[in-house]
């Protein structure tokens, strides 16, 4: 490791991980920049009801962020007014004209705090029931989702299925367009119809199992390889690695044609909204097994940052992933996003130090509902890292 960096993770003394937040101290943190968090993910179970959201938005204030991303389209289901999407299960037995998304906006601005809306994008069910409302994209286009290579549709696993692939639930097929339409169109409404101030994608990428073998992706495939994957095991090994990584390429393009529909409807409405993504933080990682090459995004402008989810609960970890991003090429456009929710306050301190070691200007935190579910935790991590930076020389 960097000596630099280890002194400055033995200067964040350890201490216990009881872990509350007492919003007096908030108020400390934003106060000296090398303890500044600038934004923060809020989940959708924050947008519950208007007390949660204006409590969210006071604390944010209080601790002098610059932003938060809100989740306001989680599983292919709308925590807002949408003519395109249902309305979120979640939001059942709330008054039918309780809108989360103006409610987050209309308390951030005065504050002035950013809100920039999170959108779930390839990623739309999770559920161990198919959604309700007929609307909903899995029941609407079923058409649109990945298959297996015998032939099964992620869309009808269910939980275990999904587990045992190792993925969160159902991915729609980034090959398909009426995917990208999909996407594009819903940030377009949000974009349209909200003051926000930048549009966030998270999910914009493949699940990391192979599930593209459904119609849509196996014939755009064969049309610009002239191969249909469903020959992959009559291949040698040889010819089957090389068609491997021409079907990586493939996706990645594919996931880039949603990206750069995104960007095309903003740019058409509001010129010049930030558009950013979550992404995986390994960029070589991301681009081979995710379809996600966020370099390029970066350097083709598609998006105007990028926030590397650097969630490891190892120290060790999350710096190693960190120093990979640390280039001049990309660091004024990288924010790199630390977890909360799997780390207590020493780890997440040494984890925030560690970037700014490396010269990264903004960080985030994931997530605002897991920094205040636990006893403390707030104030904890604000006194670890006010304490490094008095032993800093």
């Amino acid at each position: 490791m960097n000596p630099a960096l280890l002194a400055l993770l033995l200067a964040v003394t350890p201490m216990a991980d009881s872990v509350a937040v007492g919003d007096s101290v908030a108020r400390a943190l934003g106060a000296d920049p090398a303890t500044r968090v600038d934004y923060l993910w809020v989940t959708r179970s924050t947008l519950q009801s208007r007390e949660s959201i204006d409590r969210m938005v006071e604390r944010a204030a209080l601790m002098h962020v610059r932003g938060m991303l809100v989740q306001v389209v989680g599983r292919g289901d709308a925590w807002y007014r949408s003519e395109r999407l249902p309305r979120a299960e979640g939001l059942a037995g709330t008054p039918a004209d309780f809108d989360p998304l103006a409610r987050v906006v209309e308390a951030a601005h005065p504050r002035g705090l950013e809100v920039h809306a999170w959108i779930n994008c390839a990623l739309v069910w999770s559920g161990d029931h198919p959604p309700r409302d007929p609307r909903h994209v899995a029941r609407s286009h079923p058409e649109w989702f990945g298959w297996t290579s015998d032939g099964q549709a992620v869309l009808h696993m269910g939980p275990r299925r999904w587990k045992r692939l190792g993925i969160e639930g159902a991915y729609l097929s980034p090959a398909h367009p009426g995917v990208r339409a999909w996407v594009a169109g819903t940030a377009a409404e949000i974009a349209r119809r909200y003051a926000v101030d930048g549009i966030h994608l998270d999910y914009i990428r493949t699940s990391g199992a192979d599930l593209g073998f459904d119609n849509a992706t196996r014939a755009a495939f064969a049309l610009e390889s002239g191969i249909d994957r469903s020959r992959l095991p009559r291949l040698t090994a040889v010819e089957r690695t090389r068609l491997d990584t021409a079907f990586a390429a493939f996706q990645g393009r594919q996931v880039t044609a949603i990206v750069r529909a995104v960007r095309d409807s903003l740019e058409a409405l509001r010129p010049g909204l930030v558009l950013s993504a979550a992404v995986r933080p390994d960029p070589r990682e991301a681009s081979r097994y995710f379809g996600q090459p966020w370099e390029g995004w970066l350097s083709e402008r598609l998006l105007d940052r990028v926030f590397p989810m650097c969630y490891s609960p190892s120290t060790q970890v999350v710096l190693d992933q960190l120093q990979r991003i640390a280039t001049p090429a990309l660091k004024g456009r990288v924010i790199p996003g630390i977890a909360v929710y799997n780390a207590g306050p020493t780890r997440a301190a040494s984890n925030l130090q560690g970037a700014r070691a490396l010269g990264f200007a903004q960080l985030a935190l994931y997530s605002y509902d897991s920094l205040f579910a636990s006893q403390r935790y707030w104030e904890r991590l604000n006194e670890l890292l006010q304490s490094a930076t008095a032993t800093q020389p």
